[in-house]
């Protein structure tokens, strides 16, 4: 009889876990292919993929709330949508392999044509050594003697961490006066800005710089920036009901939205961050339609806005379109496309109970090698929800995929090691909540 009752549970575990139709991979591969611009605010990728989303909630048979799929909402954010390019002597420089254009540089034109490019030759091109100048005695101010025909090379060649950072913050001071190219020998890690400053302000590898460099030096950049004010984007929201009468709310959340295009040519897909944690939105989302929490409706958000200062959550979180003092819990994703070295829950140290509860189930699913728990910290989508007295964890991955805010977060470096596992642990865990 015991027999029969777990080959009965079994096949009970296998229904609610394999039965779905979502293909979490396929999903993941879609959001990351150029057709979505990175998901970012040029060519409406942002749009693009909220309706990506949406119809994937339809197909699932996840409902709206009464108002619809979408919550919109308006940000400004500086954007390069078309010309992109910068040469040294003849050579074509490769954007974001080769250089970076800072967040909030300025560009070379703003007109609707942008037929406009600048050109700088060796006497109009300062190079400044950093790590000669700190070791000479300096003065902190050195910058504000230079003119605005010139463009300033600032080699952060000083090899420790703490120093490197001073050296990137006075690169930033400068770019908010003079054209700035600061010289950098690690990754490559974008970001978006809200509001452009008036100068260029450029990050290069310096081993490009230096393999190009003669006593002859010339170089054009080419640069079109456009600012958009008040642009729309969306939230996008689905829901499932609980079986009873539900006595609150349970949110699982993620956003959508990357760091959009570099010219016509580049675009960051944002595999890890963070089509993968959509995905696991949506996974679960599968699951969790198959059977229903019994006391809890679900409220699944994919946040448009975050990597531009948690916009949309801050927006959500401040006009929400149900009644938030009912969120017994919020699941917030993020990176969730690796997992070799475990899982980190921000607001474990603050939860405790939840975090305990946690680690006892994944030590039971062995979903992972490990749990570790942070302290509270505005990161993502769960901090502004937080703040409005909200129990919630923001759980992103850790593993052998370091690539972060660059070219380099592909569909193809995923290994998606944990993902089903995971999918299991969070399902049971927002069971027992």
């Amino acid at each position: 009889m015991k027999r029969l009752f777990y080959i009965l549970f079994l096949i009970t575990s296998q229904y609610s876990f394999g039965q779905n139709q979502f293909d979490f991979k396929k999903f993941t591969k879609k959001m990351c292919s150029s057709e979505f611009h990175g998901r970012g605010y040029v060519n409406g990728g942002d749009s693009i993929a909220a309706d990506y989303i949406a119809h994937q909630m339809m197909l699932l048979d996840i409902d709206s709330l009464p108002s619809g799929y979408f919550q919109p909402f308006e940000l400004d954010v500086n954007t390069f949508p078309d010309s992109c390019s910068i040469h040294i002597h003849n050579e074509s420089l490769i954007p974001g392999v080769d250089y970076l254009i800072n967040p909030n540089s300025n560009g070379t034109c703003m007109d609707n044509k942008c037929i406009g490019a600048r050109s700088f030759d060796s006497k109009h091109i300062e190079v400044i050594d950093m790590k000669k100048l700190f070791e000479e005695d300096w003065d902190p101010n050195w910058w504000r003697s230079y003119d605005d025909e010139t463009i300033y090379v600032i080699d952060n060649n000083v090899s420790e961490d703490s120093l490197s950072t001073y050296v990137h913050q006075m690169a930033q001071n400068t770019s908010k006066y003079y054209d700035v190219i600061e010289l950098v020998h690690n990754k490559f890690t974008w970001s978006v800005s809200s509001m452009p400053q008036k100068h260029l302000y450029i990050q290069m590898k310096k081993t490009v710089f230096d393999s190009l460099k003669t006593n002859a030096l010339h170089l054009k950049i080419h640069l079109h920036n456009a600012h958009l004010t008040h642009y729309e984007s969306n939230n996008v929201i689905g829901q499932i009901r609980a079986k009873k009468k539900a006595k609150g709310t349970i949110m699982l959340t993620a956003h959508y939205d990357h760091l959009g295009r570099m010219g016509s040519n580049t675009y960051f897909p944002g595999a890890n961050d963070n089509a993968s944690g959509v995905a696991m939105l949506l996974q679960l989302g599968s699951m969790l339609k198959l059977k229903p929490l019994k006391r809890y409706n679900m409220i699944l958000v994919a946040f448009s806005g975050e990597e531009a200062g948690l916009i949309g959550s801050k927006h959500m979180s401040e006009n929400p379109l149900f009644d938030i003092r009912d969120v017994r819990f919020l699941l917030n994703l993020d990176i969730m496309g690796s997992g070799e070295e475990g899982i980190t829950a921000v607001n474990g140290r603050v939860f405790k109970k939840e975090f305990k509860r946690l680690q006892k189930l994944n030590k039971k699913l062995k979903a992972v090698p490990v749990v570790k728990a942070r302290g509270k910290a505005a990161n993502s989508d769960h901090y502004f929800f937080t703040e409005k007295g909200v129990s919630s964890f923001f759980i992103y991955t850790m593993g052998e995929n370091k690539n972060y805010h660059d070219v380099y977060d592909t569909y193809e470096n995923l290994t998606f090691s944990s993902f089903e596992g995971l999918s299991k642990l969070f399902y049971t865990f927002l069971r027992r909540i």
